[in-house]
């Protein structure tokens, strides 16, 4: 069986996942300040990577994305977090008249961090903004906004319930990595996204639809051989819901710890 959990770590080493971070304005604290930006990552994700075992490194999107090399020399796993829309450019769209903020400067940043840590074969897990990331990364396209584009018979995908709370249901592929690491075939999940996968990259695998058929998740074809996992809610504001959102974590640690182990023993 595969180790999908902080009890299949081994003693001794801890895992540095890298947390993709936001570009926000912020506003002045006083008078006589000036208006500055902030680089921002939801402390969730953070405590996500402890609770599983990690240590996290906040990895900010400023850095001209030549450096992003260098940023990874220092992480064994790389974590996608959520945020605002993808520039449709990177699928050959026009901009639709519902697309919501972009920032060139994050995308450019992910996009080439994503691409070389799949170069080093290095475990990606992606959350929300994150999965549309790797399949737009990977050649895939996306729907800039489900309910204009999909038709009234669309979940509400953007709720304004508490984080933890679910909106829907999902149905997880029996036979997925997914499947075999949360232990469900499906679960309650939380929604805060108005994007979605459109068409599915080459080498991904869909694992998991709303009742609306939305992507809510998907998996490299073969994750031995690239740990790359994708999913629409936000796990990290669910890890106190049940264990299946805590698992994609310690599961992502775990690949993390053995990509390294292996790397360093090569």
């Amino acid at each position: 069986m595969r180790l999908s959990g902080v009890a299949g770590r081994k003693r001794g080493f801890t895992p540095v996942i890298g947390v993709t971070a936001s570009l926000k304005e912020a506003a002045s604290l006083a008078a006589h300040q000036p208006l500055g930006r902030l680089v921002q990552t939801d402390l969730d994700y953070l405590e996500s990577v402890i609770d599983a075992g990690g240590v996290p490194m906040i990895l900010p999107p400023l850095v001209d994305p030549r450096m992003a090399e260098v940023l990874l020399d220092g992480v064994d796993g790389l974590l996608l977090s959520g945020g605002n829309d993808l520039d449709p450019g990177y699928y050959g769209e026009e901009c639709a008249p519902e697309l919501g903020v972009t920032n060139p400067e994050r995308d450019a940043f992910e996009i080439a961090l994503l691409r070389l840590a799949l170069g080093r074969g290095m475990p990606v897990l992606g959350i929300c903004r994150g999965m549309q990331i790797l399949n737009v990364a990977l050649g895939g396209t996306l729907y800039q906004d489900l309910s204009s584009q999909l038709g009234g018979n669309v979940l509400k995908h953007w709720q304004e319930t508490p984080k933890w709370q679910p909106a829907h249901e999902i149905e997880i592929l029996y036979d997925s990595h997914l499947a075999e690491i949360t232990r469900c075939q499906d679960t309650k999940v939380n929604s805060y996204h108005h994007q979605g996968i459109k068409e599915v990259a080459d080498g991904l695998v869909v694992t998991a639809r709303s009742s609306d058929g939305v992507i809510e998740a998907v998996e490299y074809y073969n994750l031995s051989e690239q740990w790359l996992l994708g999913i629409q809610w936000h796990a990290e504001m669910m890890r106190e819901v049940g264990t299946e959102h805590n698992s994609l974590f310690e599961a992502h640690v775990c690949a993390a710890e053995r990509s390294a182990l292996r790397r360093a023993a090569a």
